[in-house]
């Protein structure tokens, strides 16, 4: 947080304002949140190892992205001891300090996740898509990176020294507040957009197969289910403004910034969590959905031959190991 919004802060008080502490309800939202995204991240890696499949890049990114939602909701859960959610008229120079640092700390935790979840959807997306397709998809990946890393400098370097972020007596210089907070909200709506996006594009790969409407409303609803991690991400633009009033309170900011990736990790688990609700042999893919594909792929379709989308998420699987003996 910039050190002229916290002398903004300090300088504003007024004695009729809700002085009401909110920490313990942004507890109980993002622990849930946690915990949730927890158990999708599990289910999806029980589905994939328990059939003996590889993970790929995908699950990776996917695992990072939760280890840096749990980082995260670590950090602010401290912070709460800290005042995280009482509004800053109410908390001492000596903890709006260390708030300050917790939170620059938990802010860039959540950017870390945010882009790591939709660059693992992204790579589940390339593994069953082709031609003009594929590039679109790289440019969503390289661009999402792009600004993600450039948000997360800017969130470090806004004062320098960098201490001086938290520490707002230390000497040293700036950004303008409001260069900053229009920054973040530009890139919010650019993060919105892209999740938007990811998850619609499973209709144009899927709606033109030739399977039974059944199982492609199935498929394009499970695979569409980021478009709530989008909402996510422009219900978060309006509460970044509540930051410069010692009256209010960060909280909702905490809150939709920590649920956008969080749901993300939800989102790009349920497609394979289909596997749960099949009846299917351990050693065959699951049916999720036949791709019939008469040119030559490299990490998308076989030529020639059906196909499912969930192989070509899994790749290639793990040889079943030769039977010994006699039972």
């Amino acid at each position: 947080m910039p050190p002229q919004i916290l002398v903004q802060q300090l300088s504003r008080r007024d004695d009729g304002s809700d002085h009401q502490n909110h920490g313990p309800y942004l507890l109980r939202v993002i622990w849930p949140l946690a915990a949730l995204s927890t158990l999708f991240l599990a289910l999806r890696l029980y589905c994939k190892l328990s059939r003996r499949h590889r993970l790929f890049w995908d699950d990776y990114f996917l695992l990072a992205s939760w280890v840096s939602v749990i980082y995260s909701i670590a950090l602010q859960t401290v912070a709460v001891t800290y005042g995280l959610g009482k509004p800053y008229s109410d908390i001492s120079d000596e903890n709006i300090s260390h708030l300050g640092m917790l939170s620059m700390a938990a802010g860039f935790g959540t950017i870390l996740a945010t882009c790591w979840s939709k660059t693992s959807f992204a790579i589940t997306l390339l593994r069953i898509s082709d031609g003009g397709m594929r590039h679109f998809i790289w440019f969503i990946i390289i661009s999402v990176n792009l600004v993600l890393a450039s948000n997360g400098i800017i969130h470090w370097v806004q004062c320098w020294p960098v201490e001086k972020t938290w520490h707002y007596h230390m000497p040293g210089t700036c950004f303008p507040s409001d260069v900053v907070r229009y920054y973040n909200t530009a890139v919010a709506v650019f993060s919105g957009v892209m999740d938007i996006v990811l998850a619609l594009l499973p209709w144009k790969i899927i709606w033109t197969i030739s399977i039974n409407k059944r199982e492609r409303l199935g498929a394009l609803v499970a695979m569409s289910a980021g478009v709530v991690t989008g909402v996510m991400a422009f219900l978060k633009i309006p509460t970044m403004y509540v930051i410069g009033n010692a009256n209010a309170t960060t909280v909702d900011l905490q809150i939709f910034g920590t649920a956008e990736p969080a749901t993300a990790i939800m989102a790009a688990s349920i497609p394979m969590l289909r596997v749960l609700i099949q009846r299917e042999t351990v050693s065959r893919p699951t049916r999720f959905i036949e791709l019939r594909h008469g040119e030559e792929r490299g990490n998308t379709v076989r030529a020639g031959s059906k196909y499912t989308v969930e192989e070509a998420w899994t790749e290639h699987p793990k040889p079943q190991q030769e039977r010994v003996g006699a039972a």
